[in-house]
Parts: C-alpha cells; sequence; structure tokens
C-alpha cells in the first residue's frame, strides 16, 4: 500500500472522528473530554494525512496522487471552521 491509499484512508478516518465530534455528547450536556479527544484525533489525522499524501504526490507525480493531500486539508479546514464556529456562537450565547 503506497502513502497515498493510506492518506486516503486516514482522511476517512478523519471525516468519521470528525463526524462523531459534531455529534458529542458535550453539545447536549455529557461528558466534554470525549469532544476534545475527537477534535484531536480529527487534526491529528488530518495533518497525518496530508503529510503522508504530500509524500506520496511527491514520489508519484501525477495529477491523481494529489487528491490526497486536497482532501485532509479540506477536513482540516472544514473541522477548524466547525470549532470557531461553535467558540462565537457560545460567545454570543454567554
Amino acid at each position: 500500500m503506497n502513502d497515498t491509499n493510506r492518506s486516503l484512508l486516514i482522511a476517512v478516518l478523519a471525516c468519521l472522528s470528525m463526524g462523531l465530534f459534531a455529534k458529542s455528547p458535550q453539545f447536549s450536556g455529557g461528558k466534554s473530554w470525549i469532544t476534545l479527544t475527537l477534535l484531536l484525533a480529527t487534526v491529528a489525522l488530518s495533518f497525518y494525512g496530508f503529510w503522508l499524501g504530500l509524500r506520496g504526490a511527491r514520489q508519484q507525480r501525477t495529477a491523481w496522487s494529489w487528491l490526497a493531500p486536497a482532501i485532509n486539508v479540506l477536513i482540516l479546514i472544514t473541522i477548524v471552521a466547525f470549532f470557531g464556529l461553535i467558540l462565537i456562537a457560545l460567545q454570543d450565547f454567554q
């Protein structure tokens, strides 16, 4: 399995972690450590997937191999924007 395929699999895991973060129990009055763990897992998986995808794209040198780092960066941007919007909403709420 090459780095590009690993990066795409990590992107799937990061996307799953992001979905679980969005449905985490802190937003419905549950435990806050789960939310923090899922947020950190999403960010870490996205960074690692981006790094692997970038390494694979440099090795393969095809346009198709750049899809893996692009997806991981998109996931990273989405989770940062989602978390930022949550923080803004919490500030306005208080």
